[in-house]
């Protein structure tokens, strides 16, 4: 049994359950190995959110529509129903059909007693099949199994971050005033996927001048990128059902005065980080250090200090004032201290860093350039 079928079983014991039901696409790619599609959004070919089931002794289970059968494959759960929704000699009742597939897992795994589900993504039409207990708190004992990364975890992760540093060196290579965002924003692109040889969804930032990246955040668009404008690029790909995450601001040209307190602000203070980043440091007195550290250079960033990552882009913990939990070894974490000037712009700086026994490593680090040449 892989590792984090084990974590999640286990994570059924602790909230209570018998069973639990999964619908969303990170736990059930975290659960059972199968990759949700996610880039176009729900497929209009299924007749539900793909779907697994575990128990709290490991036995589990896949319903995913036919469009998905391939990556299904893949899963290592031991039951998979395949149902149809795609079709094209006739027409394929697919919701009908979704709702036996589910009945038929039900079924063949004996699932029943208390079940825990994801209130946010369960299907409220399939309670008389999957009686959700809404008392059963599955997400903190799921948050918790999630929070250190197994060995293939950590490989995985590895090749995104590898894939999105391969992003920032496309980027320093594209950038130059006149281009658009979206071109530039297509090379960095292009390069990832052919690392990745596959096509990759994309989340993150990415934005060009001073009002824009003042404001921290945006998808590209066909602005044209100005002499002296700083563009920040935070690419986040996704590889095999997992994310890699990294964000760098680079100025194409030369940079307004001001620029570079504000890019040695926060770059300073991602290399503190790497220093203070140990096991047992408490994150809200490390995402006090670090604002503590922006703040004395005379900026603020009003954004969380980072999270941590796996098969969703955004896992607990996140390094914000309120998290009491400490740091562990194998945790996975994105720090990104920012700091930000409305007549200048904004500059946020992360990697992707691996907890260690002893404190902390970059996993695959970058060089961080404040300009390049028009």
């Amino acid at each position: 049994m892989d590792e984090r079928l084990e974590r999640t079983a286990r994570a059924v014991r602790e909230a209570g359950a018998d069973w639990a039901v999964l619908t969303s696409p990170d736990t059930v790619a975290y659960a059972t190995g199968h990759v949700v599609p996610i880039e176009a959004g729900p497929s209009p070919f299924a007749g539900g959110p793909t779907l697994a089931l575990v128990g709290r002794d490991g036995a589990a289970g896949l319903v995913a529509a036919n469009v998905e059968a391939g990556a299904a494959a893949l899963a290592w759960v031991g039951e998979r129903v395949i149902y149809e929704g795609f079709g094209f000699e006739q027409a394929a009742p697919y919701a009908a059909n979704y709702r036996d597939a589910v009945a038929t897992l039900v079924r063949r795994l004996g699932a029943g007693g208390k079940v825990a589900a994801e209130p946010r993504s369960f299907p409220a039409w399939l309670s008389d099949l999957l009686p959700a207990d809404a008392s059963l708190d599955l997400g903190r004992s799921l948050d918790e199994a999630r929070a250190t990364k197994t060995p293939l975890e950590l490989q995985a992760l590895q090749r995104c971050a590898e894939a999105a540093a391969r992003g920032h060196a496309a980027f320093l290579e594209a950038l130059r005033p006149g281009r658009t965002e979206l071109a530039v924003f297509a090379d960095i692109r292009r390069t990832v996927e052919e690392f990745a040889g596959e096509r990759v969804p994309f989340t993150g930032d990415f934005i060009s001048g001073v009002e824009r990246t003042a404001g921290f955040t945006g998808w590209p668009t066909d602005r044209r990128i100005l002499e002296g404008d700083p563009v920040m690029a935070d690419l986040a790909p996704r590889i095999g059902g997992y994310w890699g995450d990294s964000c760098a601001v680079t100025v194409a040209g030369q940079p307004r005065p001001g620029h570079e307190r504000l890019f040695r602000a926060s770059k300073d203070a991602l290399s503190l980080a790497i220093e203070l980043i140990r096991p047992g440091l408490a994150i809200q007195e490390f995402d006090a250090q670090i604002r503590a550290f922006v703040a004395k250079a005379g900026y603020a960033y009003p954004h969380h200090s980072g999270h941590s990552i796996g098969t969703a882009v955004h896992e607990f913990p996140r390094l914000v004032p309120y998290e009491t939990t400490a740091f562990r070894e194998d945790m996975v974490v994105l720090v990104e201290p920012g700091a930000y000037d409305p007549e200048i712009g904004g500059v946020r700086s992360e990697y992707m860093l691996r907890v260690t026994a002893t404190g902390c490593v970059p996993m695959a680090p970058f060089e961080h350039v404040m300009a390049v040449a028009g």
